[in-house]
């Protein structure tokens, strides 16, 4: 069973020791420690490690849009030996669900690569439409 629980003292170290593989960071160099550095002090995003029973697998981030109105997911990430579980469906279910519950939002976006094909399939079939790309991104859109 994959569960979101917030980022904190007990586990922010076992998140920064996460990481995609060695081909995927060609495209997404960017460590967990960063996330969790810019989310407390730029970006203001509330950031859940994914956990699958008792295994850290991910983590991902949500918050307020810059307009306060709509929401938005950044960063999510799941760990290179737990890719290809569908741990990613079940964080981004859950994570829906904090942002439409306790943030009440009802437009959720988000971006990837264009590269990673298991992304955007994964937010096609969760209901993301694209709303604009540019040479390397495509930015998404959930209207619940």
């Amino acid at each position: 069973m994959v569960s979101l629980e917030l980022l904190n003292v007990d586990n922010w170290q076992q998140i920064c020791r996460l990481s995609v593989s060695e081909e995927q960071k060609k495209y997404y160099p960017i460590p967990n420690v960063y996330w969790i550095g810019i989310s407390r002090y730029e970006e203001h995003t509330e950031l859940f490690a994914i956990k699958f029973e008792n295994e850290y697998v991910g983590m991902i981030g949500c918050g307020f849009d810059e307009d306060g109105v709509s929401g938005y997911i950044n960063p999510f990430m799941i760990d290179a030996k737990y890719q290809g579980n569908h741990y990613a469906e079940d964080a981004l279910k859950l994570c829906i669900e904090y942002l439409t519950k306790s943030l009440k939002v009802n437009v959720i976006h988000l971006g990837h690569r264009k590269i990673n094909v298991s992304a955007s399939k994964l937010y096609e079939n969760m209901g993301f439409v694209i709303i604009g790309d540019d040479k390397n991104d495509y930015f998404r859109e959930l209207r619940l």
